[in-house]
């Protein structure tokens, strides 16, 4: 053989791998293939963890009825749960709801406010779910919707954020726990007298506690008579506790004024007061009533008054108008005019024709005595007077002979005003309500004697030497509350003020420069004075006469002037005194002789 062929053979190509070369492929494809598993279960891992939670596989959701009796307990269940593959770590159901639901006899039910309380749950596991029942009562009108919300709070296991689910269930309410009702006129004629009743009575087998009734009357309305008293302004009454088929009634008097055709709405709630002060409301009614006009119209004026307000010994000279604003005649109509008020003296009324009957305080009208009331034409009118003085001593005998009112109705009827069905008639009718301004009386008074606060120098008073002298200033209000009031005068100069007050608490200064006193009273009762000891202020001042004002009286203060606000009729009062001199009349020890200075 050629040794080419030698060379030949060593450099054919092998068959195969090399067992070297092979034993590094499959380590390699080893690795490969741990790397591989070992990337798919962490993967696997992290997708497991990522999908074992959703917060949507957590539900919580209400079962009970979605219409309650208020008289009756309501009973709901609140099922919770959880689809997930880890677990609800701490979970707690938040409860939240108006205050017309009150939770009770709940177990693990934990109170937060009023309308809020909490549950806690614990641990929920996975795949599991569970139910807690919740018992209450609902306290609110009938056809109130009241809404009751549940939220679940949590932490899953596989995280550390806190999550919620949240669920709501409306319930209409069938009956309310209260009996509601108001009674009010369909129709009224404008500036009529109308009555308002609220009757009330607890339904409920349970106490109602803390109830209120709110009224709202409508624009136009002015209250006069209420009972019992609102509690609060003019609207609110506090009943307190209610005890099972307990109730009563309010009753509201006043006038009403409004165009033809308007409608005046009155609402009136019972409840309880809520944590905002606002009312949580139990039953809620609303009466409306029509202003009509009627066909037969009257009204009252006062000759020669301009305003509501009056005084003692004053004579009121009413006049009476009426009119037919229809379009036929009316028939035998009959005017009566009631007149109320403690103050007036009815032994001297005076009645132009008609007919006064002392025991109702009526004066009536009939043809007989005004021929005109026979028939009364479409568009005819007529005129009738009468005056009744105010007595000019007020009686104030107790603390309640305040805020005296006079008031008078007047109403004229006829057989022939139509009546429209199911309304009642409307006749005319007309109210004035006079106010009496309180009698108010300031005195200023001198004395070198005086009880309170002891006098010293000569008197007769010689020149050269200091005499002081005590003034006083007095204030009485006779029926009505005073406030604002006040007094101011000025000492002559030459006068000094010695800085002596009785009561030393009353707010009373002076100012040196300009000689000014001013004695801020603030408030003074109705009956000060009357039922009791008029308000006072006592002071002292000095003088010292010159040899130039031997033989005169020596002025003490100038004029005082007083001024206050009568809180009942909202007027404004000023009275004025005239100025003091040492002539003291009332000081019984000077008289007109021994107060002039002697030498």
């Amino acid at each position: 053989a050629s040794p080419f062929d030698k060379e030949e053979a060593w450099n054919r190509p092998q068959v195969g791998i090399a067992p070297k070369t092979k034993r590094n492929i499959i380590i390699s494809a080893s690795i490969v293939a741990v790397l591989i598993l070992a990337s798919a279960g962490i993967w696997g891992m992290k997708w497991w963890q990522k999908n074992a939670f959703h917060q949507d596989r957590v539900s919580i959701y209400f079962e009970g009825p979605k219409e309650a009796d208020s008289t009756q307990p309501s009973k709901y269940l609140i099922h919770y749960k959880n689809d997930n593959r880890v677990t609800l770590r701490n979970a707690e159901i938040i409860l939240s709801y108006a205050e017309n639901f009150q939770p009770n006899d709940n177990v693990n039910l934990k109170y937060l406010s009023p309308t809020s309380s909490r549950i806690f749950i614990g641990d929920v596991k996975s795949m599991s779910e569970g139910t807690i029942e919740l018992k209450g009562i609902f306290y609110a009108p009938k056809d109130f919707p009241v809404y009751l919300h549940a939220e679940i709070n949590f932490t899953p296991s596989n995280g550390a954020a806190q999550l919620s689910m949240k669920n709501q269930i409306g319930v209409n309410i069938t009956a309310a726990p209260v009996l509601l009702s108001i009674v009010a006129p369909q129709n009224a004629a404008n500036g009529d007298s109308v009555t308002y009743v609220i009757d009330y009575k607890n339904l409920d087998i349970r106490q109602l506690t803390n109830v209120q009734i709110k009224a709202e009357f409508p624009e136009g309305f002015t209250p006069k008579v209420m009972e019992p008293s609102p509690s609060e302004g003019d609207s609110i009454w506090y009943l307190g506790n209610l005890e099972a088929n307990q109730g009563g009634k309010i009753t509201v008097q006043g006038r009403i004024k409004g165009n033809a055709g308007d409608t005046k709405d009155l609402i009136v709630s019972l409840g309880h007061k809520g944590k905002d002060d606002g009312l949580v409301v139990y039953s809620k009614q609303e009466l409306s009533t029509h202003i009509v006009s009627p066909v037969l119209t009257i009204k009252q004026s006062l000759d020669g008054k301009m305003d509501d307000i009056v005084s003692a010994g004053e004579t009121l000279k009413y006049v009476i108008e009426f009119e037919n604003t229809g379009s036929i005649g009316l028939r035998d109509a009959i005017v009566t005019a009631k007149i109320d008020g403690k103050i007036l003296d009815f032994a001297r009324l005076n009645v132009d024709r008609g007919s006064f009957d002392g025991s109702n305080n009526t004066i009536t009208w009939k043809a007989s005595d005004y021929p005109a009331l026979a028939v009364i034409n479409p568009k005819a009118k007529g005129q009738l007077k009468f005056s009744v003085p105010i007595q000019p001593i007020i009686p104030v005998l107790n603390s309640s002979d305040k805020n005296y009112v006079v008031t008078s109705m007047a109403k004229i009827d006829s057989p022939d005003i139509p009546t429209p069905v199911n309304a009642n008639k409307v006749i005319g009718s007309n109210q004035t309500e006079l106010r009496l301004a309180s009698k108010v009386l300031f005195n200023v008074k001198g004395f070198y004697n005086d009880s309170i606060i002891k006098n010293t120098g000569p008197m007769p008073m010689n020149s050269g030497q200091e005499t002081t002298f005590t003034l006083h200033w007095l204030v009485s209000s006779v029926s009505n509350d005073i406030t604002e009031a006040r007094v101011q005068s000025f000492l002559p100069t030459g006068v000094r003020w010695t800085g002596q007050v009785f009561p030393a608490d009353e707010k009373i200064s002076y100012n040196q420069r300009t000689n000014q006193i001013i004695w801020d009273a603030g408030n003074i009762g109705a009956g000060t004075g009357v039922l009791s000891k008029p308000r006072e202020v006592a002071f002292q001042v000095a003088i010292t006469p010159q040899t130039n004002q031997i033989g005169q009286p020596i002025m003490l203060l100038n004029k005082s002037i007083f001024t206050a606000k009568d809180t009942f009729v909202q007027k404004e009062i000023s009275l004025e005194n005239g100025a003091k001199d040492t002539q003291l009349y009332e000081d019984q020890t000077i008289g007109a002789i021994n107060g002039k200075v002697e030498k």
